[in-house]
Formats: C-alpha cells, structure tokens, sequence
C-alpha cells in the first residue's frame, strides 16, 4: 500500500513537473505577429487616347479671336491670322492700315498688344497630367475629343508665342492715335481708352462720350461698372440705369443681353426680380448661340420658368453648338457644364419627356442654329 502511495506521488509529481515546465514554456513564447494586410490592388493608369483635334482646335481660336474682335471691322484675313497664332503677320498689315487712319485697326493693334502680353506669360501646360481628371469628368465618349483639345492647345501656344514675339509693335504711334481718336469723339476708341485710365472721373466721362453716340460696348461697361459698384456697397445711386443700360447694348451684344436677365431675375438694379420678364431676354441670347446662357438658364430663376422639356430641349441645342466648336476656347468648361447639366435634367425622366425634348432641340437648331454660329463667327 505504502509502495502504491508513493508511486502515486511520483507520478502526480512528474505530472506537475511537466505542467509546470508546458506552463512555463507557453508563458516565454513570443506572441505571434499578424501578417501585415495586403496591399490594395494599384488603380489602373488612365487610358484616354486623345483625338486628332487639329481642325477643330483652329475653329476653336477662330471663334475667340473673332469674339474678342467683334465690332471691327479688320478682314478676315487678320482674324484668321491671329486664330494661327501668327500675331506678328496680323500686326504687320494692321499697323500699315493704322498709320493710314484706320481706328478701327488702331483698336485691334491695342487689343492683340494685350493678348500678347497675356500669351507671353502664360505657362506651357502638361496637357497628360490633367487626363486623370478628364476621364473622372467627362463620359467616356466626350473624354478623348476633351483630351485632344488640351493637346492642340499645348501645341498651338509656342506657336502663338513665337507669333507674339516677331511681332513689331509702334506702342507710342498707337498709343498716340488711340487718345488722338478719343478726343475727336470717336466713340469705340473712347471706349477703348477708358480700359485704362486709372482716374475713375476721365474713364467715366470716356465712357459717356462713347454712350452719347450709342455706342453699345461703351453701355455694357458702364453697366457693369455700376453693378460692381453697387454689388461693393459702394454706391446707391443711378442704380436703376443699369437695367436701362443693358436693354439698349443687349440689341447688339448677346452677353449683355444675357446680364439683363441675369439681373432682372434676381433684382439686382432696383427693381423686384421678374423673373418672367428676364425669361424672355435670356432665351434670346441663348437664340444668339451666348455660350453662358445655357448654363445660366439651369440655374438662374428665369431659366426656371421653363417646362422640363423646352429646358433640356436648349441644353441639348448648346451641346450641340458646343460640339461644333462655336463657343471658342470655352469649349472644355462648357463642354463639362452640359455633362452635369443634361444628366441631371434627364433624371428619373419618362421615355416621352426625352423624346419630346430631342425633337424640340431639333426644331431650335433648325430654326436658331445659323443665327447663333454667324453671332461667333462660327463657319
């Protein structure tokens, strides 16, 4: 029994002694690590392949240079030349007319000295960097056309610097005949020389010289001048002149049109908003292809006053002027507008409202579009 007993013992103890020694070892044992998470698979590299927007660039400059120069009467040909890039053949023929007592090519003389300058410190853009954005914002069938754009623009701008620097300005000669012009009453010379004159008493009476002839670009910029003013807090006064203003210019400025029904839609000279009386004036600068009136009409409350389908009916029409190169170089933030513009609108819409909307569009640009490609220049 005693000999039971003690092997009993025994045993418990080598037991213990063992449990011991596993505790022991489990407690010194290093705890293991997780493996570290996977790395998250890399997105792939963006794939738009730009398209051959040569031509279409070059009606994209024709249709700026031929908004910046609306009102001049200086040839196609000087157009065209500027729209190349080829500054310095535009000035050559322009200073000749000039000398010879042209004001209206005085004018474009002051005007491509500004856009040269403008050009010359311009920075060269890395259109493929912007690619990721492209294919972000643009759907897949408007990304490579918005990608070829940037491409040609990153190549037309050398050239227009190139054309800028040979170009051979007489900055005194026309200077000198740009004030001599405003003094003798010349109404778009006037107005061009009010751009920059620091006192704001000799710009605004500039400015009357020019309004006094009814010279329209004289009126908008009062206008506007006015509505920065009264916009700043810094004046109360004559603020009912600015809707008087931009009814007269917008007979012959779209833009200014446009700001009429900006205006009297929020009631930003004076008046109540009215918005109804605004609709009437914005739907014709959108008639005059005005690349802003389109996106304008989806967000200002005179656009509201429209059915759904005459609403997306003039999105679709600015699409369409839009893809014809007819708004110039605003043709990618544009372009960008409608990708918003005409989803949004589209929405949650009945098959019939589409319908009804495509062929409403069809109707407008059979009616309106070579109104609005004449008012850019757009051929």
């Amino acid at each position: 029994m005693n000999r039971s007993f003690h092997g009993t013992l025994r045993s418990a103890a080598i037991a213990a002694a063992l449990l011991l020694i596993q505790s022991a070892a489990s407690a010194i044992e290093k705890p293991k690590q997780a493996a570290p998470p996977e790395a998250p698979p890399e997105a792939p590299p963006v794939t738009i392949a730009p398209t051959d927007e040569t031509q279409f660039q070059q009606t994209l400059q024709r249709v700026t240079t031929f908004r910046n120069f609306r009102g001049l009467s200086i040839g196609d040909e000087a157009i065209d030349q500027i729209a190349r890039g080829e500054a310095d053949k535009a000035v050559a023929s322009l200073s000749t007319l000039a000398a010879q007592g042209n004001r209206d090519a005085n004018i474009a003389l002051v005007r491509i000295q500004h856009l040269c300058n403008s050009v010359s410190q311009s920075r060269q853009q890395d259109w493929q960097a912007q690619l990721p954005q492209v294919a972000k914002q643009f759907p897949a069938e408007r990304a490579g056309r918005v990608a070829g754009v940037l491409k040609t623009q990153a190549e037309f701008s050398p050239r227009a610097k190139q054309g800028c620097s040979q170009a051979r300005f007489d900055f005194a000669g026309i200077e000198s005949r740009l004030r001599a012009s405003a003094e003798a009453g010349d109404p778009a010379s006037a107005a061009e020389l009010a751009q920059f004159v620091r006192d704001p008493a000799k710009r605004e009476a500039l400015l009357q010289t020019a309004i006094s002839k009814n010279y329209a670009p004289a009126m908008y910029a009062a206008a506007s001048n006015l509505l920065m003013a009264v916009q700043r807090g810094e004046t109360t006064e004559n603020v009912s002149k600015i809707r008087d203003l931009l009814k007269v210019a917008g007979r012959s400025m779209p833009k200014a049109k446009l700001d009429l029904a900006n205006c009297m839609s929020l009631g930003c000279d004076g008046h109540p908003a009215d918005a109804r009386t605004a609709l009437a004036f914005g739907t014709d600068a959108a008639r005059d292809g005005e690349p802003t009136a389109f996106l304008s009409m989806v967000r200002m409350p005179w656009g509201r006053q429209m059915p759904r389908v005459q609403l997306l009916a003039w999105q679709y029409f600015g699409d369409q002027l839009n893809e014809a190169g007819c708004m110039g170089d605003a043709y990618i933030v544009t372009s960008l507008g409608f990708a918003q513009s005409i989803p949004m609108l589209e929405k949650g819409q009945p098959t019939q409202v589409l319908d009804a909307a495509k062929s409403q569009a069809e109707t407008l640009w059979k009616d309106n579009g070579e109104r609005a490609k004449k008012e850019n220049g757009c051929r």
